[in-house]
């Protein structure tokens, strides 16, 4: 019998305890990464969750028979003694089993053109000289590049924490390891590389389309953590994407918390300058002397901190939302061996990853095509002879705008309409990359930035939270928009955790909750989760039986 994707659940009338060592707002894979490592020093959390289910990005859902992972599509750097697999044993106790995409783990059809993403920086590199051998110096130029901004997202990250010795070392780090390049737009240090189009486009189409936004505004050093990240391979999690919150919930259940769903916080509890607890929506109040908010900066400034925000939150008005989006979820007729389903990525644009973005293209960007019934080992035995996908684009915000506000399942007959006419767009470009799929979808729904917004509670409905560009991370001369967003707020006792913190994705989360955990930890503390989190990337555990 299968699990379920359920994870958390709601609280009995006066179950929530009066206090806690610390409270979590939001159950996404930043607040739960910061949960466990307070759990895991011995703190009783309690984590707060708006939603039906824990996991935020992570969570998946079942409808009709079939499931899907909403957010979730692969994860990098997690081979044996990989900092990604040394975080992840460590969160969960190696609870948390993984399963390899294999060789490549992403292929873009750009144009009509393909090119696969191999294992390895020496095939990468080899592939791309053999198809373009005329710009051999450049590709091999960029190479070297990614090569050198390696530790530029630790430099960065050490530079989010407080402390003089936490200052001074990330200014050593970051005048040893920060190539110029690596804080200049994308697009402009490929272009000084390589002068082929369609190599450019080869190498920069990732970037568009996983970290949502332009190349000419995402910084080069994100395109190196991308490229870095997946270099060893990719990864899914074993039994779905809601495995991730289940196996994370349980190190904060055996130190006396709970995950708790469908409680929402009303707002975070101030005495003065320091805060003191949290409002649920339902009049509990809670109290503890550690609050940690994984809901966003501008929820948690605008809406949990009220307004005017005591700590700074007029800031925000001047930085950009992460691109909206539209994820199309399909339900097929077949197991993913009959349908030919991919278990690496597909990503598709006409020739352009940034026209959309640079307001250029169209209604949507280039897609990105995943299928997790491909990837996870266990789904065949849950559901056999079905088979789940998804088609994710990109939207400007202004497109849904005028339905906001409107309330979930009462929208306007004309959303209904755009959601029609996206649906029949995507579903045709599905149909002429995976014509075997035609005839065999027997349900799809749209799920829409008004969606993302209802359920995950991020505003405008962005994937990544505030956008992760050059302006937010400055250019090496002067400061970045966002170099305040660090998850120690104005308001003592107050962390912020997840994508904003840091960067976006899975690893931009589980980063920013473990900053947050660091600065909300004592120094004994501190010494227990960093010697922790060594001791797995040095000895990690065996591998699960199963």
């Amino acid at each position: 019998m299968s699990r379920g994707v359920l994870v958390g659940r709601a609280p009995a009338p006066g179950e929530v305890a009066a206090a806690y060592d610390a409270v979590v707002v939001g159950s996404g894979a930043g607040g739960l990464t910061t949960a466990v490592c307070l759990a895991r020093q011995g703190r009783r959390v309690a984590v707060f969750e708006r939603h039906y289910t824990a996991g935020g990005y992570t969570h998946a859902y079942r409808r009709r028979g079939w499931e899907w992972d909403v957010g979730i599509h692969y994860v990098g750097q997690l081979g044996r003694g990989e900092p990604v697999r040394a975080l992840s044993d460590y969160l969960t106790g190696g609870a948390l089993r993984w399963a390899p995409l294999g060789d490549p783990y992403d292929e873009y059809r750009l144009a009509g053109e393909a090119y696969r993403a191999p294992l390895g920086f020496d095939a990468h590199r080899a592939g791309l000289i053999a198809r373009f051998p005329a710009e051999r110096a450049g590709i091999e130029a960029l190479f070297r590049l990614v090569g050198r901004c390696r530790a530029v997202l630790p430099a960065l990250a050490l530079g989010r924490l407080t402390g003089p010795v936490a200052r001074r070392l990330a200014r050593l780090l970051k005048a040893a390891a920060v190539p110029p390049e690596a804080l200049r737009p994308a697009r402009e240090v490929v272009e000084g590389l390589v002068r082929d189009e369609r190599l450019r486009q080869a190498l920069l189409t990732q970037s568009a389309l996983l970290l949502a936004d332009s190349t000419a505004r995402l910084p080069f050093f994100l395109l190196a953590v991308l490229l870095e990240h997946f270099r060893t391979g990719a990864w899914y999690p074993v039994g779905g994407s809601a495995a991730i919150a289940r196996a994370m919930a349980g190190p904060v259940r055996a130190a006396g918390g709970e995950v708790f769903v469908r409680t929402p916080v009303a707002r975070i509890e101030l005495d003065g300058a320091r805060a003191t607890g949290v409002l649920l929506e339902d009049g509990t109040r809670v109290r503890a002397p550690v609050v940690v908010s994984g809901a966003g900066a501008r929820h948690t400034y605008r809406t949990l901190l009220g307004r005017p925000s005591p700590a700074g939150g007029d800031r925000l008005a001047g930085m950009r939302d992460g691109f909206p989006f539209v994820l199309l979820f399909l339900g097929l007729d077949g197991d993913p061996e009959e349908l030919g389903l991919p278990r690496h990525n597909l990503m598709v644009t006409d020739g352009d990853c940034d026209a959309f973005f640079d307001g250029r293209g169209g209604r949507t960007s280039g897609l990105f095509l995943s299928f997790s019934c491909a990837k996870d080992p266990t789904w065949s035995a849950r559901y056999p002879g079905r088979s789940t996908g998804e088609v994710l684009a990109y939207v400007h915000p202004d497109l849904f705008a005028p339905f906001r506000g409107s309330e979930w399942r009462h929208r306007d007959p004309a959303y209904l309409t755009l959601k029609a006419d996206l649906t029949e767009r995507l579903l045709s470009e599905l149909y002429r990359q995976l014509p075997r799929i035609r005839g065999r979808v027997a349900y799809h729904e749209l799920g829409t930035p008004l969606t993302a917004e209802h359920f995950a509670g991020w505003p405008g409905g962005s994937l990544y939270g505030l956008a992760k560009d050059v302006a937010a991370f400055g250019d090496g001369d002067g400061p970045g928009l966002a170099d305040w967003l660090r998850p120690r707020t104005g308001v003592e006792g107050l962390y912020l955790a997840g994508q904003d913190v840091l960067a976006g994705g899975f690893l931009g989360a589980v980063t920013g909750g473990l900053l947050a955990a660091h600065e909300a930890l004592d120094r004994t503390g501190r010494v227990r989760l960093w010697s922790g989190l060594l001791r797995h990337g040095v000895r990690p555990p065996a591998p699960a039986a199963g």
